[in-house]
């Protein structure tokens, strides 16, 4: 029933993967210059804030960079907020012995 997963399988699985994203999103390389222009289009900054010309791509391009900035310190900080729960639960249930059992019939009365 189950499959047998190989290292050399997964590799060969992911690589088909992102070959064919790539494909999707850029056939013509993933750094060729109409790539790079798609890229400076799609993140080129709306009125009144493209102006001058010259700038414009620049604050793009930094605005995209600081989106991603800025996911990462949310998942940074959603990865604290659960390390910190985890060692709450360890502390209530190691050392001061309290524990919260929820079972299928809970908020039933019977």
């Amino acid at each position: 029933m189950l499959q047998e997963v190989s290292w050399q399988n997964l590799v060969d699985t992911v690589s088909g993967a992102w070959s064919s994203l790539t494909e999707a999103i850029a056939p013509e390389g993933l750094f060729s210059r109409e790539a790079v222009d798609r890229l400076v289009r799609v993140t080129y900054p709306v009125a009144p804030f493209n102006q001058p010309e010259f700038v414009a791509p620049v604050l793009g391009i930094a605005g995209v960079l600081l989106s991603l900035v800025l996911a990462g310190v949310a998942v940074s900080s959603l990865l604290s907020m659960v390390a910190a729960l985890l060692a709450l639960a360890m502390l209530l249930t190691r050392f001061y012995g309290v524990s919260l059992e929820v079972g299928a019939a809970f908020g039933q009365q019977g």
